[in-house]
């Protein structure tokens, strides 16, 4: 069962902790797709960071618990980090709380309600505070700081770690901009399209670096819902989505193959492939 107040972050520490015993020096951390919301306390605490209240207790591992945070001590924090390059791949810039913060965003998804939602906010927000006495800094506002339940608050403020877009990440290793010298066209994918597309998104990114080589750029999609048309301002030409109309979600997933199948020969149809 789902208790959005006791998942942990602690499982990545250890992560982090198992790659740093076999040498690492540079790591690549994805924030996405978490069923946490702790701030990053409990990967942090696997660091050997201390949470502590104002009688100098340390706090349970319990999300309710960063309300009473008076407090972070980082005295035992695990030395490796500071000699280890860091490099989070983030597609999101929420802030740490608030309107548009971790709690309110992607608690619901979570398993939060309404009333867990405003207590998961006050206790991020008491969270952010310590962290601008911590850092000087205002961590809590700083984009990507509310990803994955505020890991990357964690990650920016108690590691400086740096935060980049994933999709800015994957292009500079794969190194796209030397595979399309010799391209005619360039087709990017999503799963869905709609207006949040353009914010940090796959398509956005691949049209951006394709129309520095003044390239056309058509995008595959599994549905295309409202607004997706904006993503025409940021260098995607085409949009083909690989359903239309209604349609059942498992029996779309049965037969993905051949939609997939069909909407390329309706693509290179209409392209005069």
């Amino acid at each position: 069962e789902r208790n959005i107040y006791l998942a942990s972050s602690f499982c990545t520490g250890q992560l982090i902790n198992a790659a740093l015993d076999h040498g690492c020096d540079k790591l690549i951390v994805g924030l996405g797709g978490s069923a946490t919301n702790d701030g990053g306390m409990g990967m942090m605490k696997a660091f050997g960071a201390q949470f502590l209240d104002q009688g100098g207790a340390q706090l349970a591992p319990d999300v309710r618990a960063l309300l009473q945070l008076a407090r972070i001590d980082l005295q035992h924090l695990d030395s490796r980090l500071g000699k280890t390059e860091i490099v989070v791949a983030c597609d999101v810039d929420n802030p740490l709380c608030g309107e548009n913060g971790a709690a309110r965003v992607f608690g619901p998804q979570k398993g939060a309600t309404k009333e867990d939602i405003k207590v998961l906010d006050q206790a991020l927000a008491r969270y952010g505070d310590v962290l601008a006495k911590n850092t000087g800094r205002n961590i809590a506002a700083e984009p990507g700081a509310g990803a994955a339940g505020g890991l990357g608050a964690a990650f920016i403020g108690l590691i400086d770690a740096v935060l980049k877009p994933g999709i800015d990440l994957v292009i500079e290793i794969v190194e796209l901009a030397k595979s399309l010298v010799d391209v005619d066209l360039v087709i990017t994918g999503e799963g869905r399209v709609d207006r949040q597309t353009i914010h940090g998104k796959t398509p956005v990114g691949v049209a951006k670096i394709a129309k520095s080589h003044n390239l056309p750029v058509i995008c595959i999609a599994g549905s295309v819902e409202d607004g997706a048309d904006i993503i025409h301002q940021f260098g995607v030409d085409e949009i083909y989505s690989v359903i239309e109309g209604d349609y059942d979600l498992t029996e779309v997933l049965i037969d993905a193959g051949h939609k997939m199948t069909q909407a390329a020969q309706k693509i290179a149809k209409s392209l005069n492939l």
